[in-house]
């Protein structure tokens, strides 16, 4: 019986298939290296999202809420060494507007948000809200809190709502806010809304303890984290969750939930016979598309919405402007940037949009 003879096609397909393993791990190896020269850090250096950032407790001045997920202590001072910028908390559990002078008297406003309206980076008296209050001479409270996604400010809106005499709301947001509405946990546990035949139904009530771990990350993820380039791809592929360690997705459904949450907030203003604003942030490498369905649920809700993006984009790129005049900004060793949250010329630029909308003008 004649031995059978060996397929040749196999050492030649399998050597093409090492090299091309071999080729595609040395490019990774390559850009990996290359991105750590670029941003100044040595080959034992490991890229870490969010590290040591925790809303109870720790960097943040937050508490536990079983209602919301966290809330500023009331009475805290919290102080950023790296943007020399100290946050006080008022007995109520806002953010102060600043000792400055008195505020003024009058009918308030409530302005919930995340971190760009509680005034991330920067004192007291430059955050948006408190350069509003100025403007408009009627007292703001600022509701704002740090890592809110918009299913959270919305819940806090109505807790402030009804402590509260105002006879308006503003609800500003970046888009990213909308993907935060996918999580149960970010950063701590948080209530989040799920939709049932076109409804949304409110899960994570009440909301865990801080005590109550939250499920471990898979090790392939825990080992991308030692990466820069992996870093660098899925902080824009994933930047909602890669950016928090131990992030909690529960469904993909932020889109819808947040237009379901417009109608919840036009519901609220109707029979309550008050103001309100939708407030569209702007940052850089921000995709604001996915605001795309919420803008659209207000418009067929007559909801009033200012979009700071095209008047920011407009002053950026004036010749008299610069994105480091409106954004704080951090510039690494080998050239790179991180541009964090609005400056106090930022959020003055915000306060003076939002005074100059027609629903805010005096009769």
């Amino acid at each position: 019986m004649p031995t059978p003879e060996a397929n040749p096609k196999r050492p030649r397909a399998m050597f093409l298939a090492l090299l091309l393993l071999t080729s595609s791990l040395l490019t990774l190896a390559g850009l990996e290296v290359a991105i750590r020269v670029l941003k100044g850090v040595g080959f034992s250096a490991v890229p870490d999202p969010a590290a040591g950032i925790s809303m109870i407790g720790r960097v943040y001045p937050g508490s536990f809420d079983p209602n919301l997920g966290y809330v500023p202590t009331p009475g805290a001072r919290a102080h950023n060494p790296i943007w020399n910028a100290t946050a006080h908390i008022t007995w109520e559990g806002t953010r102060s507007n600043g000792a400055d002078a008195a505020p003024p008297q009058g009918v308030p406003i409530v302005t919930v948000g995340d971190s760009f309206t509680y005034g991330d980076e920067v004192n007291d008296r430059d955050t948006w809200p408190a350069k509003l209050q100025g403007l408009l001479a009627r007292p703001i409270v600022n509701g704002g809190v740090f890592g809110y996604g918009f299913d959270q400010a919305v819940l806090r809106s109505e807790v402030l709502m009804q402590e509260t005499d105002a006879d308006f709301l503003i609800v500003s947001l970046i888009a990213d806010d909308i993907a935060r509405c996918e999580y149960s946990y970010r950063y701590s546990w948080k209530p989040y809304f799920d939709v049932e035949e076109g409804a949304l139904v409110r899960r994570n009530m009440p909301v865990p303890s801080p005590q109550d771990a939250p499920i471990g990350e898979s090790y392939l993820r825990r080992a991308l984290r030692k990466s820069y380039l992996a870093d660098f791809v899925l902080r824009r592929l994933d930047p909602t969750g890669w950016l928090v360690r131990g992030s909690v997705r529960v469904h993909e459904r932020g889109e819808e939930v947040a237009s379901l949450l417009v109608d919840r907030l036009a519901d609220a203003a109707e029979e309550q016979g008050h103001g309100l604003l939708i407030v569209l942030q702007w940052l850089p490498e921000t995709n604001s598309r996915r605001a795309g369905a919420m803008l659209k649920r207000a418009r067929e809700r007559d909801v009033l919405v200012l979009k700071i993006e095209g008047p920011l984009r407009s002053a950026i790129d004036s010749p008299a402007f610069s994105e480091d005049d409106f954004f704080n900004v951090t510039k690494h060793p080998g050239g790179g940037r991180q541009v964090g949250h609005m400056s106090a010329e930022g959020n003055a630029f915000v306060a003076r949009a939002i005074a100059q909308h027609p629903s805010l003008q005096s009769p």
